[in-house]
């Protein structure tokens, strides 16, 4: 496998004409995404992972647009809503990082403390930009 770097993200794939899982990390090393967790996940079903990778990139940039005006006009219910609804459709990505923020920001919303969404927020948008870039960089929206 040859390691290639987009933006700050590494991702290294397979030289097979198959669908292989990619590997790719952020600058700290930590995954980005799991193709084959998230494969497996579908049944192996590549041409729904294909779709589902083209619906998030299409789709999240209004969630996350949510998602800052809510935290921006400090509406904890808001901010739980359109942090849940993020957080699902990254978990079907195994997009272990921005899950555990969205996760983070859901939680903040219910327990109506939002004194730290901001910062949580910034870590989101830096992990939901370098996984649009993995996933149109290491066969996720091309599988």
């Amino acid at each position: 496998m040859n390691p290639m770097v987009f933006g700050g993200v590494q991702c290294s794939r397979s030289t097979s004409s198959d669908l292989q899982p990619a590997s790719c990390a952020n600058s700290s090393g930590q995954a980005i995404w799991e193709k084959a967790e998230a494969l497996k996940r579908l049944g192996g079903d590549e041409d729904l992972l294909r779709e589902l990778c083209q619906i998030f990139l299409e789709e999240s940039p209004k969630h996350l647009q949510k998602l800052r005006e809510a935290i921006a006009d400090a509406d904890a219910q808001a901010t739980m809503r359109a942090a849940h609804n993020l957080k699902g459709e990254l978990g079907y990505l195994g997009a272990a990082g921005a899950t555990q923020a969205a996760q983070e920001l859901e939680d903040m919303g219910h327990q109506q403390t939002l004194s730290r969404a901001a910062e949580v927020f910034t870590f989101l948008e830096r992990e939901l930009a370098s996984l649009h870039i993995a996933l149109r960089n290491s066969d996720g929206a091309s599988l």
